[in-house]
């Protein structure tokens, strides 16, 4: 089965060790709130701000390692046989990025968080593509966020740490006009990649379509 998108827009945020977010303090003006924020959702709330077409609905989004500096965090607490850090352990699953932004958009949309390895970015456009048979707009999100202390020592491919990629899309009948692909950009995650090609391609095209096999 053949599904066609239409990207209606899209955004990416890439760092080799950390991304600039100059935007956060007007974009989340409550001190509180934006202190308990993960570097990964706060990298959401960016790229939400950079998109156009989307006021709110469903979100499909993907991540391969989570948010690995919390969970790195709640690991050494144990190991040095401290006491864990509430706020860690509350923002240590896999859907914490997204969740942050429903609360902060009050959007009480579905939302689902898919984590495939190198797949990753592939199957949210999969997932994205069925969920977009019904007709609504989407919006589809990846992120890494892997600059923690001693990544060095594992990661031997990897040149952007911290990554973000958003697609804002609905479904079409249309010609495809762009290829699926992994991005030609070197030192990227896999787990972003076929995402992170369309962003960079999609602003080039009067009419960007890919199409999605599932």
């Amino acid at each position: 089965m053949r599904v066609n998108l239409e990207i209606l827009s899209s955004a990416y945020l890439l760092g080799v060790k950390s991304i600039e977010l100059p935007h956060i303090k007007e974009l989340v003006p409550h001190m509180m709130t934006r202190r308990r924020l993960t570097k990964a959702a706060k990298i959401c709330v960016e790229l939400l701000n950079r998109v156009e077409h989307f006021e709110g609905g469903r979100i499909l989004c993907g991540s391969a390692f989570g948010e690995l500096e919390t969970t790195a965090n709640i690991l050494n607490a144990i190991d040095k046989e401290e006491p864990l850090s509430p706020t860690d352990f509350q923002n240590s699953v896999y859907n914490t990025a997204v969740s942050y932004l429903s609360i902060l958009y009050h959007n009480q949309n579905e939302i689902l968080t898919l984590s495939c390895g190198d797949k990753t970015a592939l199957n949210v456009l999969k997932a994205g593509a069925l969920k977009a048979l019904d007709g609504d707009t989407l919006l589809l999100l990846c992120f890494e966020t892997l600059d923690i202390a001693g990544i060095e020592q594992v990661n031997h491919c990897i040149d952007y740490l911290e990554s973000g990629v958003a697609l804002v899309v609905r479904v079409t009948e249309r010609e495809a006009t762009l290829k699926l692909q992994k991005s030609e950009l070197k030192g990227v995650p896999n787990s972003i990649s076929e995402m992170l090609h369309v962003a960079q391609n999609a602003p080039q095209l009067e009419s960007s379509i890919i199409e999605v096999n599932l």
